[in-house]
């Protein structure tokens, strides 16, 4: 494993399955900002954790992907609005071979476009990040940060409120749980954990049995991001091989957004070594983002819905798409098994399955709720 004082080190599974998804996001979310009738002038990109740009395999680093991403479509750099690309990194060596890599990259694509500003700054991501940004000017236009740090508890949540404050902006947060798992009692790193989460809710973690621990943290940090000010958060945890763990964790002021960054998502290639769970997946279901993947999660968590009493079909895609790892395209199928297997009913009866069409469980007294679970 990497440590701080490497250059360059091996790119693993779940890096190569980050980078992936980040590639897929950014092809969608760039055309949308740039071609937006909303009234900013400029768009930025950020991240709190740049690295060198480049991998002892030779794979690029996240921000060369990102400017890649961006350049590829130059066409949209000249809507009239401007891009800019902040890019902290703690360690002056990495930097300087940062600075090489995106000078190459830019090169490939015909050089820097007049329309994109690329800042570099040394220093940490927890007391550099917010100044930069700013430097780049006011924080009033949208913002997608990427906050891939070394799993540590190393991002304060003042992060986060601040982006969430500029419109239609956007945080993707590597989050790590073992090491608070291991070192949260220790008084300075519960101090760390404190600015990472916002305050003590997560200490909480030291009193919960251990399969309680990990669930409870990734469940009380979506609730930081939220209360920071992003109301749509989306989580999932990636796992190599070796059953080692990383999750992300998306908070965005969109609608829209969310809906874009599942889609991506759900188109990221599979990545050898890695797959993937839902945190709040009761029974930890590994997955794998295809179209043959399991969904017995959601349809156990539509139930669950269903449960509490009659919804919509549009409220329950709205459930798989706020409250799961999986799409609303995944609830329709779902919903018309559970119809033809007699589990659930649609009021009033008959007609086409539409959003507005009333869903509730059966009557417990119908022979086919023994296949309720």
């Amino acid at each position: 494993m990497a440590t701080p004082k490497d250059l360059l080190w091996p790119c693993d599974p779940h890096t190569r399955a980050k980078h992936e998804l980040l590639r897929r996001y950014l092809d969608a979310w760039f055309p949308i900002m740039m071609q937006s009738s909303r009234s900013w002038d400029r768009v930025t990109y950020a991240e709190g954790f740049a690295g060198p740009g480049i991998y002892k395999t030779g794979e690029p680093g996240s921000p060369v992907l990102a400017l890649e991403a961006f350049l590829r479509q130059r066409r949209f750099l000249d809507s009239g609005k401007k891009v800019n690309v902040t890019l902290v990194e703690g360690d002056a060596a990495r930097l300087e071979r940062l600075k090489q890599e995106v000078d190459a990259i830019t090169a490939r694509y015909g050089g820097q476009p007049q329309t994109m500003a690329i800042d570099f700054h040394e220093g940490k991501c927890a007391t550099t990040f917010l100044p930069a940004l700013a430097k780049a000017g006011p924080m009033t236009t949208p913002i997608l940060a990427f906050l891939d740090s070394w799993g540590g508890p190393d991002i304060p949540l003042d992060i986060a409120r601040a982006i969430a404050a500029a419109p239609s902006s956007e945080v993707l947060v590597t989050f790590g749980t073992r090491f608070l798992l291991r070192f949260g009692k220790a008084e300075d790193h519960q101090a760390a954990g404190d600015k990472a989460f916002g305050g003590t809710a997560w200490r909480k973690v030291m009193e919960l049995p251990s399969h309680q621990k990990k669930a409870f943290l990734v469940s009380t940090y979506r609730d930081s991001l939220k209360a920071a000010g992003f109301p749509f958060v989306l989580s999932f945890e990636m796992l190599d091989e070796g059953g080692r763990d990383l999750h992300l964790v998306y908070g965005t002021t969109s609608h829209k957004g969310l809906e874009k960054m599942k889609e991506a998502v759900w188109k990221v290639d599979p990545v050898k070594g890695v797959r993937y769970r839902d945190p709040r997946d009761p029974n930890q279901t590994t997955l794998d983002f295809t179209p043959t993947a399991d969904t017995r999660p959601l349809r156990q968590a539509i139930l669950a819905e269903l449960g509490q009493g009659e919804r919509t079909l549009e409220q329950l895609k709205e459930l798989a798409l706020l409250e799961t790892v999986y799409r609303p395209p995944h609830v329709t199928p779902i919903v018309r098994k559970l119809l033809s297997d007699g589990i659930v009913e649609r009021h009033p009866k008959g007609g086409q399955l539409s959003g507005d069409k009333i869903i509730r469980l059966a009557k417990p007294s119908e022979p086919a709720i023994d296949k309720l679970f």
